[in-house]
Parts: C-alpha cells; sequence; structure tokens
C-alpha cells in the first residue's frame, strides 16, 4: 500500500474518536494498555511537561541520546503540518504504513474500551516504541499533567519547563492551580526550568520526588552556546535540557553531552526563512510568556509586518493587545479547516476598538496573506498566534493537497 492510500486509511481511523473529545482520567487508558500487556513498560521513559518549550526540550534531549548510541522514540504534540511528525524513531517520523498497521492493532483490541483521540495516539506511540524495540522514549505532554494519557508511565526523570496560562478551562484558571496539575508527572525525580517563584513553591511543597532546579549558572551555560534555534525561549529551554542531561549522566550514567544540543532544531518556533530580499519568521507564541519572549526576540527587526490568527478558545486578545504597538501592518487570516478559528471580523474588530493605528489588512487563508508579501517594501514578516496557522504557513504550497 502507498503511503497516500495508508494515510486515508489511518486518518478515517481516527476521525471515527472525535478528534477534539477531552476527558479528563487515565482509567480508560490504563485499562487499555493493561488489556494489551502494557508496552509503555518495555521501555525507559523521559516525560516534558509545562505550558512553554516542550517540544524543543524534546529535540534537545532526543539529540543528546540519539549521539550517545541509544535507540530514540519521540512522541510530540501537536503536529505542524502531517500527523506523522508526532511520532519519531531516532528522529525519523514514522510513515503512514507503520501508522496504520498500529492503528488496526489498537482498533481490534478496543471492543470493551472507549479510548479519545489522545488517548489512542499515545497507546499507538506506545506500541510503536515497543515493536520498534527503542531504549528510551521522550514524551511530551499533551495538555496539564495528573490526567494526561502520557501520565501512565514510570518516568526515570519528569521535567517541568516554563509554566503560564493556558487550557484554564480544563486544568485551571490561576497558575498555582495550573503548576499543581502538571507537577504530577513527577515521580522519581523532576527538573524544573526558570519559572516564577509561585510555580517554584508550589512544586516544592507538593513533590515529594528529588527535585533539581534550573539556576543562573544553567541559563549562562545556555546563552553562551551557539546554537541552529534563535530567539529568547529557546535559551530557557536549552537551559532545562542542560540541566536534565547533567542529571541523566549523575542518576544513570547516561554519558550524554551538550554538543549535539548545538545542532537541535524544532520547527515553528522562531523559525526563520528567507527569500530573496524578505525574511519570514514563523512562532507559534500564543499565551502571555510566549508572546513576551517573542517581541523580545524581534527588537533587532525593522519594517515589519504581523501575519496573525488564531483560535477563539485562545487567549487572542491579550495576544494581539501586546503585538500590535511593534507593527505598523497586520495581517489577519484564518485558519482554515478548524471549527474553532478566529474569524478575521472579529480581530480587525478587535485592533479598531484598541486604537490600532496602522493599517489593516485581511485574507481568507494564510496562504494569500503570504502572496500578498511578494511585492510589498516590507522586509520582515512574522507569522504568529498559534501554531496551527505556522503549520498552514509552512505549508502553504501544499494546502489544497492531503494533509492531515
Amino acid at each position: 500500500m502507498n503511503e497516500r492510500e495508508a494515510f486515508i486509511k489511518f486518518k478515517s481511523i481516527l476521525d471515527s474518536l472525535e478528534p477534539y473529545s477531552i476527558d479528563l482520567t487515565l482509567e480508560r487508558i490504563r485499562a487499555f494498555l493493561q488489556a494489551i500487556g502494557n508496552p509503555q513498560n518495555n521501555f525507559k521513559s523521559i516525560i516534558i511537561g509545562g505550558t512553554n518549550g516542550k517540544g524543543s526540550i524534546c529535540q534537545f534531549l532526543t539529540d543528546a541520546f540519539i549521539d550517545a548510541n541509544f535507540n530514540v522514540g519521540t512522541y510530540t504534540s501537536p503536529h505542524l503540518i502531517q500527523i506523522n511528525e508526532r511520532f519519531k524513531i531516532n528522529n525519523k517520523a514514522v510513515s503512514y504504513n507503520q501508522l496504520l498497521s498500529k492503528a488496526l492493532y489498537i482498533k481490534q483490541n478496543m471492543k470493551n474500551h472507549r479510548l479519545t483521540y489522545f488517548e489512542f495516539l499515545t497507546a499507538l506511540a506506545f506500541v510503536l516504541f515497543k515493536d520498534s524495540g527503542i531504549d528510551i522514549a521522550i514524551l511530551e505532554v499533551g495538555m496539564g499533567g495528573e490526567f494526561d494519557a502520557t501520565n501512565v508511565v514510570d518516568p526515570i526523570l519528569s521535567i517541568i519547563a516554563r509554566i503560564s496560562l493556558d487550557h484554564e478551562d480544563h486544568i485551571g484558571d490561576t497558575i498555582d492551580k495550573i503548576t499543581l496539575t502538571k507537577s504530577k508527572i513527577i515521580k522519581r525525580v523532576g527538573v524544573i526550568a526558570k519559572n516564577s517563584t509561585i510555580v517554584i513553591n508550589v512544586i516544592k511543597q507538593n513533590c515529594k520526588a528529588k527535585l533539581f532546579f534550573v539556576d543562573e549558572s544553567y541559563l549562562k551555560k545556555a546563552k553562551s552556546m551557539q546554537t541552529m534555534m534563535q530567539g529568547y525561549i529557546v535559551y530557557e529551554n536549552l537551559s532545562t535540557a542542560l540541566l536534565s542531561i547533567d542529571v541523566l549522566n549523575k542518576l544513570y550514567g547516561f554519558n550524554l553531552r551538550y554538543d549535539p544540543c548545538k545542532k537541535s532544531f524544532w520547527p515553528g518556533r522562531f523559525e526563520i526563512i528567507r527569500s530573496k530580499d524578505k525574511t519570514y519568521i514563523f512562532d507559534g507564541a500564543h499565551n502571555k510568556n510566549a508572546i513576551f519572549k517573542l517581541i523580545l526576540s524581534l527588537k533587532k527587526y525593522e519594517n515589519k509586518t504581523l501575519i496573525f490568527s488564531s483560535l477563539k478558545r485562545k487567549d487572542w486578545k491579550n495576544a494581539l493587545k501586546a503585538l500590535m504597538p511593534h507593527f505598523k501592518t497586520i495581517k489577519l487570516t484564518k485558519i482554515s479547516n478548524h471549527r474553532q478559528a478566529l474569524s478575521t471580523e472579529s480581530a480587525q474588530e478587535f485592533l479598531k476598538i484598541n486604537g490600532y493605528r496602522g493599517a489593516i489588512e485581511t485574507y481568507k487563508n494564510v496562504n494569500e496573506a503570504l502572496i500578498s508579501t511578494f511585492k510589498e517594501n516590507s522586509t520582515n514578516y512574522i507569522i504568529a498566534g498559534s501554531l496551527y496557522l505556522v503549520g498552514e504557513a509552512k505549508a502553504c504550497a501544499l494546502n489544497n493537497l492531503f494533509l492531515p
């Protein structure tokens, strides 16, 4: 079966699971995994939670383990363009034929079980990693922590990245509530990124595991390293990865090195693409901390235009309010094929009500917005507001093809 046919069959299975369903409990996935022999217990695991920076920390650690000759499975979410990006073996995205094979196996064993979309994908990752004979799995928490499907593992290390407000309707409406939920992934050993005093205190008060906290010495180490990734938030994420490497070496003798992190790359996070005389910066920033770090990273760029869209359920108003003083032109577009996409009309009205004096342009999709840049005088274009927007922008030439 060719990859296109396998993708179509795989997607039809996922579509039957109601992709946006959320059910915060671990009972279902634990019962299902036990029924198929607990595949997640066949390899060591590292789990990464938090709000910002999880994906890049996953990538730093993946590259460090591959460099040390381990077979590594990496499971992240969401994907930018195609769903197989979520499942990687030694940095290579798994084929749709492989994914379909595991999906059919899971579906055949679901007769007495019910799984949500994310639980299904997580179970698939565990089966895939077991059958591939990996040594270690690097797992990104999907949302929250305590009841996230990834939290069924017994990790050798749990990492908490920067925490800020996000998904308040599901995991808590204050930083301390969100921190408490996210910290539930810490079982044996925890590494905590540079965070607010509130976050640090909540973790110290509620976690009995051995804890290691990123300090100024690790931030300094990170800032001194030349990496492929750019932007202020990279230093925080890299400092967390460096401390994690030291902890893993100290406690488990892995002999991991820092050097592979210099070549790590994580798409859609201050990703710079240059085309002739123009620079395009793709950044999935959509919450307060990420937007703040994006603005800091953009200070050296002049003559810049913002291409913006978001989901209605995200804090798009505060994001847009923070961004708008830094741009003379804002191009508003709409995320395609998403039932929670923010309309350009709502965003335009918000900008006008809040006194934005620059030019406002609206486009029906990001492809049209990008095409409009080709004959303009602006030299720097920032695509931000949502990872979904960034994914569509990176795949704009493929928008009419088969994409998940």
